[in-house]
């Protein structure tokens, strides 16, 4: 089970960094679902390992609440954020067993505080992501080894809500992070996540709420179910 609750963790970090609000360029919010391509670069990738990664996520918006969705192996995962209370909601479905997680602004503002968040570098570049003018960014971070990382980031002001990325390693970007890379270190391998889509209609509240069929559970209970330490 440990290898699952690595999947499920693996999945929380990705719809993490790519919850976000739209809107229009009147800073409006909007309503609609925005589809990310994953892609993975690098030689020591292995084709067990691509198999079981995702290579899309979709984030469903309202205003400040989001919805992002993703499959990465034998689990299906969805997180549930709302910038307003600074609260998420974590949806598990583990071949039909199905867990729900809450987490309160606290707990999120907790675990904040145990990470060194990188250092934002805006720069002068721009490139246009789905019809969006996107502004390049460099987010430098050191890992405990003192590795230095550089991370390239397009973001746009035209997407976005106050406080849309309160519980990622965005905290500081100025708007929705559309296209970006990194090293995961579990596959040793670059991820690039790059918006293919977005699409405007309207959506429900409900899909906000933890179905009826999930078991609410709490951190302690779903550590020990997933094999987490």
């Amino acid at each position: 089970m440990k290898k699952i609750f690595s999947f499920i963790i693996a999945g929380a970090i990705l719809l993490s960094l790519n919850t976000s609000c739209f809107a229009q360029k009147t800073k409006k919010t909007s309503q609609g679902a925005i589809t990310y391509d994953i892609k993975y670069t690098g030689d020591n990738i292995t084709p067990a390992q691509k198999a079981q990664l995702p290579t899309s996520l979709v984030v469903t918006v309202k205003d400040c609440k989001t919805k992002s969705e993703v499959i990465i192996g034998p689990v299906s995962q969805a997180s549930i954020t709302d910038g307003t209370t600074k609260t998420q909601i974590v949806l598990i479905d583990y071949m039909g067993t199905k867990y729900a997680l809450k987490l309160t602004a606290q707990e999120i503002s907790d675990a904040l505080a145990k990470v060194t968040m990188p250092k934002l570098n805006i720069t002068q570049e721009t490139k246009v992501i789905a019809g969006y003018t996107c502004k390049k960014a460099i987010l430098t971070s050191t890992d405990d080894e003192g590795t230095v990382s550089n991370d390239t980031i397009f973001f746009t002001e035209e997407i976005g809500c106050a406080d849309v990325n309160f519980s990622t390693q965005f905290k500081e970007v100025p708007g929705s992070v559309l296209e970006y890379s990194e090293v995961d270190p579990q596959v040793n391998s670059k991820v690039i996540y790059t918006v293919k889509e977005i699409k405007k209609s309207k959506v429900s509240d409900n899909i906000f709420l933890i179905p009826s069929d999930y078991q609410e559970m709490t951190k302690e209970e779903f550590k020990k179910a997933f094999g987490g330490e």
